[in-house]
């Protein structure tokens, strides 16, 4: 099967599992996220993430939102068209990848541990 059904598969498992969609079939929720670089990291910082299922031509998009986080040193956009993931232990969305046009980025790893949905 192609890298990317699995990632959507993966990604769609992760959102059933940890019952992130709302009434209105959104998927808008706070999680503890830690990313590592080639030259930075962040450990358990809680935020709001986002996912986009609907969007043409993409298999889910997650967004980091409300971070604070600097995009020239963070990755905060990921498309299951692209990106690795995987639902590690049915606990996190584990997401790996390399910034190709980001030399500062680099290769990264994003865990994305789920902690509740929102009501927005």
């Amino acid at each position: 099967m192609e890298q990317r059904y699995i990632n959507s598969q993966q990604l769609s498992e992760f959102i059933n599992r940890h019952d992130l969609m709302n009434n209105e079939s959104n998927v808008l929720f706070n999680a503890v996220i830690s990313i590592t670089t080639v030259n930075n990291k962040i450990r358990n910082q809680q935020m709001k993430v986002m996912i986009l299922l609907d969007s043409f031509g993409s298999l889910g998009k997650i967004l980091l939102m409300q971070s604070g986080l600097d995009p020239k040193l963070y990755p905060t956009i990921f498309e299951a068209n692209w990106q690795d993931m995987e639902h590690i232990d049915e606990e996190y969305l584990l997401i790996k990848d390399v910034h190709t046009k980001n030399a500062s980025i680099g290769e990264y790893s994003v865990k994305i541990v789920p902690l509740e949905k929102t009501n927005e």
